[in-house]
């Protein structure tokens, strides 16, 4: 993908999620990063540097960077050191997430269909206990005619 594709990706999914400035920031940084480094991932940025470029705090840029790693945009690792600084790798996000999760009609199970027939009617006071989930026990007064 390119970086034009990336920030395209971004604003589709930010029309359905609201992002807050500090990941629009965040992101926009990273998508910048990966070009300067010739789209090489993953891609390590320290966060310091995140911080410092962004004029963030280090746990603004922790949650933000949660959140794009949540809505399927990024992926990171934690570093380990300053040394070892964080790495980013920039997900791509499929046209159709829904493919091959929703069936046809005619694909469904018939048999769990049974079709309305004349003699399948109830009357209409079973509907209406079984609408109110009622259920109707008898009792009899020799249950309750026990010496304790």
């Amino acid at each position: 993908m390119t970086y034009i594709d990336y920030m395209n990706q971004f604003w589709r999914v930010a029309s359905v999620y609201s992002f807050p400035a500090s990941e629009v920031a965040l992101y926009a940084l990273l998508v910048n990063e990966c070009n300067v480094r010739y789209w090489n991932m993953p891609v390590p940025c320290s966060t310091l540097y995140i911080c410092e470029t962004l004029r963030m705090s280090k746990q603004t840029v922790m949650t933000a960077r949660k959140h794009l790693a949540e809505k399927g945009l990024i992926k990171f690792s934690n570093g380990k050191s300053r040394f070892l600084p964080s790495e980013y790798f920039l997900l791509e996000l499929t046209a159709n997430m829904t493919h091959d999760l929703t069936l046809n009609n005619k694909d469904k199970d018939k048999e769990h269909f049974k079709p309305q027939t004349p003699n399948s009617y109830y009357d209409s006071s079973t509907i209406k206990n079984r609408r109110r989930a009622v259920e109707v026990h008898t009792a009899s007064a020799k249950d309750y005619e026990t010496t304790f």
